[in-house]
Order: C-alpha cells, then sequence, then structure tokens
C-alpha cells in the first residue's frame, strides 16, 4: 500500500533514486542500547546480546547467557554462571563499589579483563568471589583497585600485552589458590594509592604466578609514590619470571615475603632505598640471589641454597639452613648479623685449599652447626681450613653429624682465638668409609676360618668312625666381635651350609680317608656410625684325615678355594648414604697334627697343632665405591710413589696367629731404623699412619701363623680437578717375605666424585 502511494505521488525514476539512498542504512549492524538493572533480574542464553549497568539496589544474576560489557555501581551485585562476558574496548566487568561472584565463566576484555574500583567518599571497594573461571584481556587480567578484595579459585588470570599484568594491585587484597596468574611483562604488579590508607596483601596457595618477560612479583612503579606489601606464598605455589626475579623491589618500596611450604627458583631484588624482608618456613626452598635484603628467617626447615657469593642483612635461624651452591663452587657468605640456631651446609677441598666461608660482621649469638660435605680428597698439606669467623658475639658451631668424612680421613672442627673456627687436619681420625673398606677385606680370614670349623668337626667324626663316611649336609653360625680398642670395631655374624662325600682310602697304615665338600656361608657385619656390610662366600675344597688308631696319633689336612662377593653401605658425616661392592677370590690350606687320648668312660682328650695360611686376591673384574673411595684391582704400587703424590696412609694389621707372629717390620728409608710389634693367638686390627716410613717395608712371619698388611690411601686432588677420580694405592703383603716396591698391590683405592654427583 505505501509503494502504491509512492509511485503515485513520485515518478519511477526519482522512486528509484530514494530506494537507493536509503539500501546502506536498510543494511547497517544492528546498535545495542545498554540495559539498566535497579531490581532483581535474570538472563540465560535465550537473552539477546546487550550491555548491563546494575545500579545500587540492582541484583543480575546470569545463568549460561553471552552479555557485552558489565558495569556496577556502589551497592550492586553481580552473579555469573557459566556465562560469557566481552568486551572489545575497555573492560569485560567494572565493578565500583559493587559485590560479584563468578563462577565457571569467561570474561575477555579488550583492555581489562576485570577492574574493580571503589566509592572514594565512602571508601567502600569492590569484592569478587572468582570460581572455576577465565579471564583474559590485553593490558590487564584483573584491574584491583584501592580497598578491592578479590579471592581466585581454580581460576586463570591472563594478560597478552606487551605490557601486560596478569593482576595489578592499588593497595588491595587478592587471594589466589589452585590458580594461575600470567602477565606477558609482570605477573603481578603492587602499587600505591596515596589517598587510601591502605596497603597491599597478597596471599597464594598452590598457584603459579609468571612474569613472561620480567618479574614475577614486582612492588612498586618507576614514578610515584613507594608501595608496601605483605606477601604469603603457600602451599606448593611457584613464582617465575623471565628476568630471572621472583620478587623485584622498586622505588623505595618495601614489602615482606613469607614462603611456606613451597619451593621457588630465582632472585629477590630490592634497589638502593627499597626493604625487603624474607622468611622461609615449614619446608619451604628458594634457590637463588639476595640482592639487598635487609631481613632474613629461615624457620622449621625452611632452607635457602645460594648461586654466587651473597651479602644479607639479619639472619634470624629457628631449624632453617643455608647451602653455599653445589660442590664444584665455593661461595662467602657475609651476614650483618645471625642469631638463634640452624644449619650451613657447606663443602670444603682439602687438596685446592679452597672452602665456603662464613663471614658474620657483626654480633652473632645461638647455637649452629656445620653440615660439610663429605668428599674422597685427602690434603696435601696439614693446613688447616677456615669456614667461620664472626666480628663479636658468644655464637658456637659445631659439626652436624660429627667428624666430617673427607676421603680416608676424618676432621673435626677447632676453634680458634674468639669467634674463628678451623677444620683441623691434627687431630683427623679414620673414616667410617676407609673402616669400611679394611673391614670388608679383613673379614676373609675370618670367613675361611668359620667355615672350617664345620669341616673340622667332620673330619673329626671320621677318625671315631670310618663307617660313617659318605654323604653329608651341615649348617653352621659363627659370631666374631672386634673391639674398638683396635681402631675401628664390627661385629661379623657368619651362618652358612655345608656339603660334602669321603670315603677311605685303601693306602698305607693306619685309617686313611679323603673327600670333597663345597659351601655357601653369609656373613653381616655393623660397624660403628651405622656402617654396615655383607659378605657372600662360596667354596669349594678337600679334605684328608689319618688315625694310627693303636697311639692315637692323628693328621688332618685341607684345601680350600673361595669367592667372596662383598657389600658395604656406609652413613656419611653430611647425611648420605652410599654403597659398594667388590669380589675377591681367596684360597687357603690347613695341616694339623694331634693325639686322640682316651680317658675313662667314654673321655678323650686331643690336644693338637696347627699350620694355616691362605690368600686373597681382588679381581681385576670388580670393584666397589664407598662413597669416594673406589677399590679395584690393580698392578703393583710403592710407598715411594705414594709418597711423591703426598698420600695419607692408614695401615690395618690382620693377624690370624695358631702361635706366635712376629708383625712387619718398618723401615725408615732416611734413617735406617725399624720398629716391630708382636701379638700371639688373636685376630687384631689396629691403624698406623705409615706415610712417614719411605719407600721400604718388610713383612715376616713365623711358619706358625698368617700376616696381612692393608694400606688405605686417598691422594688429594687439585682444585682444577675437583670431582675427577684419582689413583691411590692399598697394599697387601704375602704371608712369606716381601720387601718395599715388590710388595703385591691387592687393591687400589680412588677417591671418586663429591657426594652431590652421585655419592
Amino acid at each position: 500500500m505505501i509503494m502504491n502511494a509512492l509511485f503515485a505521488l513520485l515518478p519511477l525514476s526519482r522512486t528509484l533514486k530514494i530506494m537507493a539512498f536509503l539500501s546502506p542504512f536498510l543494511s547497517s549492524s544492528p546498535v545495542f542500547a545498554q540495559t539498566s538493572v535497579n531490581g532483581p533480574a535474570t538472563i540465560d542464553a535465550t537473552t539477546p546480546l546487550d550491555s548491563y549497568r546494575v545500579g545500587s539496589n540492582g541484583v543480575l544474576t546470569a545463568n549460561g547467557a553471552t552479555t557485552l560489557q558489565i558495569s556496577t555501581v556502589t551497592g550492586a551485585q553481580l552473579i555469573l554462571n557459566g556465562s560469557q562476558v566481552s568486551a572489545a574496548t575497555g573492560t569485560a566487568v567494572s565493578l565500583t563499589g559493587a559485590n560479584a561472584l563468578i563462577t565457571g565463566s569467561q570474561l575477555t576484555g579488550g583492555a581489562d579483563g576485570m577492574g574493580m574500583g571503589n566509592n572514594t567518599a565512602q571508601l567502600v571497594g569492590s569484592t569478587a568471589t572468582v570460581i572455576g573461571s577465565t579471564i583474559t584481556a590485553t593490558n590487564r587480567g584483573v584491574n584491583a583497585g584501592s580497598l578491592a578484595n578479590l579471592t581466585l579459585e581454580r581460576s586463570a588470570v591472563m594478560a597478552t600485552g606487551t605490557n601486560g599484568r596478569g593482576v595489578e594491585m592499588f593497595d588491595s587484597t587478592v587471594k589466589a589458590s589452585d590458580s594461575t596468574i600470567t602477565g606477558q611483562q609482570y605477573g603481578i604488579r603492587m602499587r600505591a594509592d596515596p589517598g587510601v590508607p591502605s596497603s597491599n596483601l597478597l596471599t597464594l596457595e598452590g598457584t603459579r604466578v609468571e612474569g613472561v618477560t620480567d618479574s614475577a612479583l614486582i612492588v612498586g612503579t618507576p614514578t610515584g609514590a613507594p608501595a608496601t606489601a605483605t606477601i604469603f606464598v603457600k602451599n606448593g605455589s611457584t613464582l617465575t619470571g623471565g628476568n630471572g626475579k621472583i620478587l623485584e623491589l622498586i622505588n623505595g618500596s618495601t614489602a615482606n615475603m613469607t614462603v611456606d611450604n613451597s619451593q621457588l627458583l630465582g632472585d629477590i631484588s630490592a634497589d638502593a632505598g627499597s626493604t625487603a624482608g624474607l622468611v622461609l618456613q615449614n619446608n619451604a626452598t628458594l634457590t637463588g640471589r639476595l640482592q639487598n635484603v635487609a631481613s632474613f628467617s629461615l624457620a622449621s626447615g625452611g632452607q635457602w641454597t645460594m648461586v654466587e657469593n651473597s651479602q644479607v642483612g639479619n639472619v634470624s635461624m629457628n631449624g632453617g639452613s643455608v647451602r653455599f651452591g653445589d660442590a664444584a663452587s665455593f661461595y662467602t657468605l657475609s651476614l650483618a648479623s645471625l642469631s638463634g640456631s640452624g644449619t650451613f651446609m657447606m663443602d670444603v677441598d682439602f687438596g685446592g685449599a679452597a672452602t665456603d666461608f662464613l663471614d658474620i660482621t657483626g654480633n652473632a649469638t645461638g647455637s649452629h652447626s656445620l653440615l660439610i660435605g663429605s668428599t674422597g680428597t685427602d690434603p696435601l698439606s696439614d693446613t688447616s681450613l677456615h669456614v667461620v669467623h664472626a666480628a663479636a658475639g658468644d655464637a658456637s658451631f659445631s659439626l652436624a653429624g660429627g667428624a666430617v668424612d673427607l676421603g680416608a680421613w676424618s676432621y673435626d672442627l677447632i676453634k680458634h682465638g674468639a669467634n674463628d673456627w678451623y677444620l683441623d687436619t691434627a687431630t683427623r681420625t679414620i673414616s667410617p668409609a676407609a673402616q669400611t673398606v679394611m673391614a670388608l677385606f679383613n673379614t676373609a680370614p675370618t670367613v675361611w676360618y668359620g667355615e672350617l670349623s664345620t669341616l673340622r668337626s667332620r673330619m673329626g667324626e671320621l677318625r671315631m668312625d670310618e663307617a660313617r663316611s659318605g654323604g653329608w649336609i651341615r649348617t653352621y653360625g659363627n659370631k666374631f666381635n672386634v673391639a674398638d680398642a683396635s681402631g675401628f670395631g664390627y661385629r661379623q655374624v657368619q651362618n652358612g651350609v655345608a656339603l660334602g662325600a669321603d670315603g677311605k682310602l685303601p693306602v698305607g697304615s693306619g685309617q686313611w680317608l679323603a673327600g670333597v665338600m663345597i659351601g655357601q656361608s653369609s656373613s653381616d657385619l655393623s660397624l660403628d656410625h651405622g656402617a654396615s656390610g655383607k659378605v657372600d662366600s662360596y667354596s669349594l675344597g678337600a679334605y684328608s684325615t689319618w688315625l694310627d688308631s693303636a697311639s692315637g696319633y692323628y693328621v688332618d689336612g685341607v684345601i680350600k678355594l673361595n669367592q667372596f662377593k662383598n657389600k658395604a653401605r656406609v652413613n656419611l658425616s653430611d647425611g648420605f648414604r652410599t654403597r659398594g661392592n667388590y669380589d675377591n677370590l681367596g684360597v687357603g690350606a690347613s695341616l694339623e697334627l694331634g693325639r686322640h687320648i682316651k680317658l675313662d668312660n667314654g673321655y678323650f682328650l686331643e690336644p693338637y697343632t696347627q699350620l694355616a695360611g691362605r690368600s686373597f686376591r681382588a679381581k681385576t673384574t670388580h670393584w666397589t665405591t664407598v662413597c669416594a673411595l673406589r677399590v679395584t684391582a690393580a698392578g703393583r704400587c710403592s710407598a715411594r710413589s705414594v709418597q711423591r703424590r703426598g698420600a695419607a696412609s692408614i695401615c690395618s694389621r690382620d693377624v690370624r696367629c695358631n702361635l706366635t707372629c712376629g708383625l712387619p717390620w718398618l723401615t725408615n728409608s732416611s734413617t735406617g731404623t725399624r720398629s716391630r710389634s708382636t701379638t700371639t693367638s688373636s685376630i687384631t686390627t689396629s691403624p698406623v699412619p705409615v706415610a712417614s716410613w719411605g719407600r721400604a717395608f718388610r713383612c715376616r712371619c713365623l711358619t706358625t701363623c698368617s700376616c696381612m698388611l692393608i694400606s688405605i690411601t686417598a691422594i688429594a686432588m687439585p682444585s682444577s680437578s675437583r670431582g675427577a677420580p684419582v689413583q691411590a694405592c692399598v697394599t697387601a703383603g704375602s704371608d712369606s717375605e716381601a720387601t718395599g716396591a715388590d710388595a703385591p698391590t691387592v687393591l687400589s683405592l680412588v677417591p671418586v666424585s663429591a657426594k652431590k654427583t652421585g655419592c
């Protein structure tokens, strides 16, 4: 009807021109008018797309809705459930003194994802709780203005622009749990609002914060008022800064950060005029630099690992610890003051005379321990190493776990002067690692003789009644105790089984019987300092016995071959536990002469004398490592070559005699004097320093016993090769006389890498 009227009034040509002019307007995009909400209102997925303004008495609830920008005023409430809010420019959700509950929703803003302003006249900030949601924007994921209170739970906040800040705080409160906050520049920036009497409070629980190109957390701005912040990083939270800084303070700002049960990697930096305080507690750890940190507290298992020489202000220890980096680097830590009680985990290198060093330039109080890393190097000189200095105070320092294990020796801490502590080489003792190696090697004779006891009993049965010959099997057990007075004590419990077959030989006069046997035994060793060892022995042997029934005289003979598999576990002074193993072979023979004297009522007396000898040698294809001490089969090594390399040697004498044995002559190559010790009818293990005796030594034993000398040596490494394997010697004399360089080397002891690289 309209078209008919138009054609009636106007010619066709003019009508077409008017229609052409109107066509662009008829096809343009729709324009949305902002909807005002001044009371309760609910929208959902069926609600047309629109933007909203919620008034002071308004309550907007969105359930699965899609909207444009939403803004509020003081007193308004916003509830988003599974909804999407987007703004091509500006802020997706703007709160001004309002409350918001956002669950399972997505907010996407052109500039900011969510803005939280306040009513400056009434000093009313905005409050928002965001649960299981995502907030994304270019400049700021969340702009938390002064007095704002933001809670994030299981949510993600991102700012993707070049200068993006995941969250920006203006004297506000933010608590994030199980969430991620990422800014292309800063993860979170905390600023001051001079017009509001407040400060920033940030709490992170199980949350990851990252500044992609800059700091994870920054307090202050290059210009403007200095900011103040209190920060809690708790329960597995992490901080990552693209510039290596997890917390940065600038422009005279102040921040105190408490790290609780979280592991952080990165630096804490405060510029000149700024003040930083740090607390590590409840097993929290930090690895990184501390720059201009005025106060530092380590409590309840908190640990800081240094990465360079550092200076820190006042340090309070309450069950915390400081680790001086890795074993290959040596750092100096300078403190303005020290108090409380804690642990400093350090390393030393006697060979290169290098050490971590603690320097307290002011007052030092409390009781502290030094946990010094165990290594396999011994000193090239007797120079003590300076490890702690304090300018004043009554602080005390001691070694955690007792003496420090360094190679074949253990060293104690001594105090010189008023406030200086040194590792002392003059009072060194044999290290548990060296004790364990020597105990293992000394165990072979007792294992061999323990296995022989059941065979001796079997031969006694055959002499009493040759009709008992044939197959047999027996189990047995033995216990040996070596006293601490011998140098290092250990307890050996042996259990085993042996089986064999024997029969009568039709030769000679009297009763000749012979047999063969195989056996297996297991010996458990318990040593001091929690060290332990185990020796599994596999044996093959032949035996024979002869008895003259008329006179009662008898002769027993045994030859036996053993394969020993040795294992050790050692607790080191720095708390680490290490283990090692090696194999060795043994062969021995025993000849016993006695007389069986019958008494009344079936009793008898059987005196005897026995000659026994055995030899043990390591196999070239097996080795053991006890921390930094490696035992391998080797060639020959003279005492002279050991001396030339600056050795520190330990000798262990292991003697088993039926009658008497003269122990080794030790000959001083420069003076020609000799010393000698004699031990009878016992097993003795005693440490004897022999590095000063020069090249020559002589081991001579009587024909009625066997004698063995073991020398364990650890060679100090130069500082340039710290951690590299170094060769040393373990020598053993034979049952016959051996002199000087001709003594066969059974084992070699090699210091290898330090504890932090595998020990």
